[in-house]
């Protein structure tokens, strides 16, 4: 129990175009059809950096460590499927297998192509990269040319913004609006060069907000990605998508292996849906409704950005826990994030969930 614990504790301070046929990597054994009941839940990854930990240590793992994550899923069977690919899957009556993986990329880094790639063909393992246009052949990044390539090799490209705003520090009301404009102009490059617009979408820096939201649904993507720990499952929101973040220093092996064997605490309202926090609002309060069918109630915890200062009134409706959230102080950075973690009405498995508030005041963390 005490190295549970630990991980929560610590774990907790983190916060599309359909894939092209013909993955040259020597192909990964695709393992969803293994027999068992259907599973309703994703373990999703976000990378950024590969083999830069010494110049951007909180978004880059080492190139060991990776191949460690790929080898683990690997010798433990697991299926590694394109988020597009695992959400159709998810979504279907087929479900998705109960060991299955998604390797995500934000940003387009240049690593991605000399550090990355090499150890993904090996392993034969697609990866959705989701892309910032305007920074696409700038210094560090990818060209269009590799993303082409990348793209013919079976990998699927994800929309990151234009311009990688923080869409959050414009008011309210303009929000929508702005993030439309940058959408646009995204989607202006990916038609010149791929010829398409991606169906999914990864917000930068994971802030996200109900507007922005339903400015994706305008335009007909499937869902939106955030950086968040935390499982995908059927019932929870498609335009939050929760996935672990990975970095040098939350990466090594312990780590992942807790995190690849986590579940989904399956909460089906969150309310507020905005992450805004205000003054009149801070501490902000959250209600959840949580399905609790496979959890020990008893056994459910709080933390916030890793430790427990913070309250818990719980009751029942419908069926499902009533939670209501709250830290005991004001929060003060610009991101941080809510996390509650149950354990399994036997003791086994371990459940999360994660929210996060954003004050846009604050100046954002660096990347």
């Amino acid at each position: 129990m005490l190295h549970k614990t630990f991980f929560y504790t610590m774990a907790a301070l983190f916060f599309l175009i359909p894939a092209a046929a013909g993955f040259t990597g020597a192909p990964a054994a695709d393992r969803s059809s293994a027999p068992g009941p259907k599973q309703e839940q994703i373990r999703a990854f976000i990378y950024h950096h590969f083999g830069m930990e010494d110049q951007y240590p909180s978004t880059s793992v080492s190139v060991d460590q990776f191949k460690d994550h790929l080898d683990y899923l690997d010798t433990h069977d697991y299926t590694v499927l394109t988020l597009g690919q695992a959400l159709d899957r998810l979504f279907s009556e087929k479900g998705v297998s109960e060991k299955t993986a998604v390797i995500s990329i934000d940003d387009g880094y240049r690593s991605v192509w000399d550090n990355a790639l090499p150890l993904l063909e090996k392993y034969g393992y697609p990866a959705t990269i989701f892309i910032a246009t305007a920074y696409v052949g700038g210094d560090n990044y990818l060209s269009w040319d590799q993303i082409q390539q990348l793209r013919k090799k079976g990998f699927e490209i994800g929309n990151h913004s234009h311009g990688h705003a923080y869409f959050l520090n414009k008011p309210k009301e303009e929000i929508a609006d702005a993030f439309e404009a940058d959408l646009k102009k995204s989607h202006a490059q990916f038609r010149r060069h791929l010829g398409h617009v991606p169906e999914l979408y990864a917000y930068p820096a994971g802030e996200y907000s109900p507007e922005m939201a339903d400015v994706l649904k305008k335009y007909d993507y499937r869902a939106g990605a955030a950086q968040k720990s935390g499982v995908i499952h059927r019932g929870g929101d498609r335009f939050a998508l929760p996935r672990f973040p990975m970095n040098v220093n939350y990466a090594e092996m312990e780590s992942f292996e807790e995190k690849i064997g986590m579940n989904a605490l399956e909460v089906t309202k969150a309310d507020p849906e905005s992450p805004l926090v205000t003054p009149k609002n801070n501490p902000p309060a959250l209600e959840l409704h949580i399905r609790k069918n496979k959890i020990n109630p008893d056994g459910l915890q709080c933390f916030v950005s890793g430790e427990k200062d913070c309250k818990m009134e719980i009751s029942e409706k419908n069926k499902e826990l009533v939670v209501e959230v709250r830290a005991d102080d004001a929060l003060t950075s610009r991101r941080t994030l809510y996390t509650l973690t149950a354990p399994s009405k036997d003791g086994s498995e371990w459940f999360w969930y994660s929210h996060s508030w954003v004050i846009p005041e604050k100046k954002p963390p660096q990347q």
